[in-house]
């Protein structure tokens, strides 16, 4: 599969690899200067490949609010709210935003690897219920413009987008089109999301490249999108939550609102809380050379007691950083070593951000 600006890639110079079934850009001129560029200035991201559904009618917030962990009632319109969807099992369907247009109208944006499954779960749940689901899978397309000059890049194309504040949205015409621009993104650098039709996500892509050229802007891969967002603690579905993962073990679990009346999977993870097997998410940072790769060995006083399920050489702290799954509670502080390789690296346990601006 390809995204609307396949072509755009390639003719930037672009390395394509397959990602969970799409052709999509790796890097450019490379993946730490990418990343810097993120951190320091600004950059644009094809995040085509990810998917928005549209959930319209009287039942949509009642819904949204069961399927999701996080607390979907209530909340502002012109709001974005991350979460976690569960099965009945209590174990992670999928991470995603919910973005509240009015109560009776929503849309979420999922992982590109899920899409399939996320609409098949919407749909089964949303049956005998007063509800219209979309999906905008082949007709839109989305941008990521992030970094401290991203607003700046943003509100010259659009002014009104500097009254949005973070984790809200607005929507705007653009060109004949109905576009959405969010103050969200997964790279804890600040910035903007872009949710548009095809025809006016190539457009707009040259748009920003050539408003942006003052401020450095440049287009980045998914190789910097992968090290900003581990810099940051940030979870990566297949990694820190899965179907064997649960959303409470998870990086995500400040998610989980067990305080509310009912959601799907709440019992399953209540079950999992009280029976002593519930394992854990920390971030560790090495003292010792070497990178933890997903799937290490986690050892504390010569135990095994977890894996790594996400690892990189930071490249703005220059240590390797790791956010491994144990199977006991740890300080932070707390000295564990990584088996990488044949060696076993020391490290401490930390509170992820890895990286504060």
């Amino acid at each position: 599969m390809r995204t609307a600006l396949y072509s755009s890639h390639l003719a930037l110079g672009a390395k394509m690899v397959d990602f969970l079934g799409w052709e999509m850009p790796i890097q450019y001129t490379g993946i730490l200067h990418e990343h810097q560029v993120v951190r320091q200035q600004v950059g644009i991201f094809d995040v085509s490949h990810m998917g928005r559904i549209l959930i319209e009618g009287v039942d949509a917030e009642r819904l949204l609010d069961y399927l999701s962990t996080n607390e979907m009632k209530n909340k502002k319109n012109g709001t974005a709210t991350y979460t976690v969807w569960c099965d009945s099992q209590g174990k992670s369907v999928d991470d995603l935003i919910v973005y509240r247009q009015s109560a009776t109208q929503f849309f979420v944006v999922v992982n590109a690897g899920n899409r399939q499954k996320d609409l098949e779960h919407l749909q089964h749940y949303a049956k005998n219920t007063q509800v219209q689901i979309t999906e905008r899978y082949r007709e839109d397309g989305i941008l990521a413009v992030q970094g401290p000059a991203a607003e700046e890049v943003v509100c010259r194309l659009f002014p009104a987008a500097q009254g949005v504040k973070p984790m809200h949205f607005m929507q705007t015409d653009y060109e004949g089109h109905k576009i959405v621009i969010s103050h969200t993104g997964y790279t804890g650098a600040g910035g903007f999301e872009i949710y548009a039709p095809n025809e006016a996500i190539v457009v707009l892509w040259k748009q920003f490249l050539e408003v942006g050229k003052d401020r450095g802007i440049e287009p980045i891969g998914l190789g910097a999108r992968d090290t900003l967002r581990l810099e940051m603690g940030y979870a990566l579905y297949g990694h820190e939550l899965s179907a064997e993962i649960a959303p409470i073990e998870s990086v995500s679990a400040w998610t989980v609102k067990m305080d509310k009346p009912d959601f799907l999977g709440k019992p399953a993870l209540e079950e999992l809380s009280e029976s002593g097997s519930q394992r854990f998410q920390y971030g560790v940072v090495l003292e010792d050379r070497g990178i933890a790769r997903e799937g290490y060995g986690v050892f504390l006083a010569g135990q095994c007691i977890g894996k790594v399920t996400s690892g990189t050489q930071s490249p703005s702290l220059n240590r390797a950083v790791a956010l491994v799954l144990v199977e006991r509670k740890l300080q932070e502080g707390d000295s564990v070593e990584i088996q990488v390789r044949q060696n076993f690296c020391r490290g401490h346990v930390t509170k992820p951000p890895f990286y504060k601006a």
